[in-house]
């Protein structure tokens, strides 16, 4: 069991909330109430490390971009479709930049986590070594986007990808990254 999808929608409706100042003093109060009570059942100093084939099929569970658990993630899903990977979520208010939408930081988010689902998937998990991304227009949120990401080349340890969002059939940002694989 997790919280992450309850919390997602509380972080939601207290962004779009029209409550006036008496009922979001009763809000905060239970809030609260909540929040001592998870704090008090104790708290995880470390996350779990998961095995290495989990890591490879994606298993992120607490990631701010995949993780179901965590309330920040949209979260996005991934899969991969012939040499490449597909992700698709969509972005909330809570990820806004400009008004309507995404912030520059969370799209950079975005197209990084599929670059490393597709270095991955090509049998090349890395390490973002260097990450440059092209906006090409405002990425909305409130609506599907679609994430195309392949690895294009690998030199040794040295692993270069590239991605893009789509929106409507429209490129709103792309990305090209070098992974460095592990030494060991």
């Amino acid at each position: 069991m997790t919280l992450g999808p309850a919390v997602r929608r509380l972080m939601d409706a207290s962004v779009l909330t029209k409550a006036d100042a008496d009922e979001l003093a009763v809000a905060l109060k239970e809030i609260e109430a909540i929040a001592a009570r998870l704090e008090d059942a104790g708290i995880n100093e470390t996350l779990p490390f998961w095995d290495k084939e989990s890591m490879r099929q994606g298993v992120r569970p607490f990631s701010p971009v995949i993780g179901e658990a965590n309330p920040i993630a949209p979260p996005m899903t991934v899969r991969v479709v012939g040499d490449a990977v597909v992700g698709e979520c969509t972005m909330r208010p809570i990820h806004e930049g400009p008004p309507g939408a995404v912030h520059g930081g969370w799209v950079a988010t975005l197209l990084d986590q599929l670059l490393g689902h597709a270095t991955a998937a090509s049998g090349n998990p890395g390490f973002t070594a260097e990450l440059t991304v092209r906006y090409r227009r405002p990425t909305p949120y409130g609506v599907p986007l679609t994430l195309r990401g392949r690895t294009d080349d690998v030199d040794g340890r040295r692993v270069r990808a590239s991605a893009e969002i789509v929106v409507d059939d429209v490129v709103t940002a792309e990305a090209t990254a070098l992974f460095l694989k592990p030494r060991t």
